[in-house]
């Protein structure tokens, strides 16, 4: 598409793409022809490849040589908003600082309310830290929206459902028929690593299995430190990465899906487990919790600090009768169906108009 007859230029100062954040923007743009968009990032999923035939354009921020070179490249694209999701990049808060009156800035973010010191030193702040730079504020669900309120922003310029799960995964929805067994298969999709709790969860598992002699199994995907730790449970299969088709046949052939993260501002991968249809548990400390887990409508929510409470939430869970897990599975599709590109196309126009 030529730059110039777009009705409007949006432009991305972004972190780092994901392969949701790039959905978002494939779908806006096969839907919306008179708009161009630029993203300039800082760094790639690994793995993710951009489809080349997209009316947007996608650049690394190291091509920009200097703050200048950047500086002249949005002056020439003349954009009518800037959307910045790295905002604590200093040259991407100079751009939002000096366009101040000549476009629509908007904070892209995930931070969820938690009514912390720190954050009450970003209310204090507010003006050094927000005011100046931005105009509008788009979160991911409620909790951000109740940070963003927190911090200062004005309700009328406050909008949610940022983060949407690949089409890919509600497209693969598949009705699940849950039969009477004595062991399940759970799911955890992450990172290794200490902040996703996944062995405390591995333990809630591996207890539960000795006490009421069981065979549930856990699922991994993802790698990191704790790789060594992990092989050394036997009710965990190690699955590795894998990429959204092969995450999804494996979904599809699992029971339960688990997020035990001690802290998660938001956690994607519980949207597209929910798209999918898997009923959850999850820790309360994740931020899609509040949007995505209804307590004993599709999943249960769990103290992640307290194996006790983990416990409890997959002790509930898999004493569900069939038809309740019937009913948690369906309901998991239609909470996830809340937050969709449909919504994420109009509030990006809307917040242009």
């Amino acid at each position: 598409m030529n730059v110039k007859k777009a009705s409007s230029r949006i432009l991305f100062l972004y972190a780092e793409l994901t392969p949701y954040f790039l959905g978002s923007i494939e779908n806006f743009s096969s839907k919306n022809n008179n708009f161009f968009i630029h993203v300039v990032y800082l760094n790639m999923f690994k793995g993710l490849s951009i489809n080349e035939k997209l009316q947007s354009k996608f650049t690394p921020k190291n091509q920009f040589r200097s703050f200048n070179n950047l500086l002249s490249f949005v002056n020439d694209l003349k954009p009518s908003i800037i959307l910045i999701s790295g905002r604590m990049n200093s040259d991407y808060l100079k751009i939002a600082k000096i366009f101040s009156d000549k476009t629509i800035r908007v904070t892209v973010q995930d931070t969820m309310y938690r009514g912390s010191f720190r954050q009450l030193l970003q209310r204090l702040f507010k003006n050094y830290l927000y005011t100046q730079y931005f105009d509008k504020f788009w979160g991911v669900g409620s909790q951000q929206t109740k940070y963003a309120k927190f911090i200062g922003f004005k309700e009328n310029k406050i909008y949610s459902g940022f983060y949407v799960a690949a089409e890919i995964f509600f497209k693969s929805y598949k009705k699940k028929k849950y039969l009477k067994k004595d062991s399940f298969n759970f799911l955890f999709i992450g990172r290794l690593v200490k902040e996703k709790n996944i062995l405390r969860l591995t333990n809630a598992i591996e207890l539960i299995n000795k006490k009421f002699n069981k065979k549930h199994k856990l699922f991994i995907i993802g790698e990191g430190y704790l790789l060594n730790k992990l092989e050394k449970f036997n009710c965990v299969k190690l699955l590795g990465i894998k990429n959204q088709k092969e995450i999804i046949k494996i979904a599809n052939n699992c029971d339960i899906f688990c997020l035990p993260s001690v802290y998660e501002p938001w956690g994607v991968v519980v949207h597209e487990m929910t798209a999918l249809g898997l009923p959850i548990i999850c820790s309360k400390n994740c931020g899609s919790s509040f949007d995505l887990v209804e307590e004993g409508t599709n999943g249960y929510k769990f103290d992640p600090y307290d194996i006790n409470s983990i416990k409890d939430s997959i002790i509930k869970i898999v004493t569900l009768s069939s038809t309740q897990l019937d009913n948690f599975s369906s309901n998991s599709n239609l909470i996830a169906k809340k937050i969709n590109h449909k919504n994420w196309n109009k509030t990006l126009i809307s917040m242009i108009n």
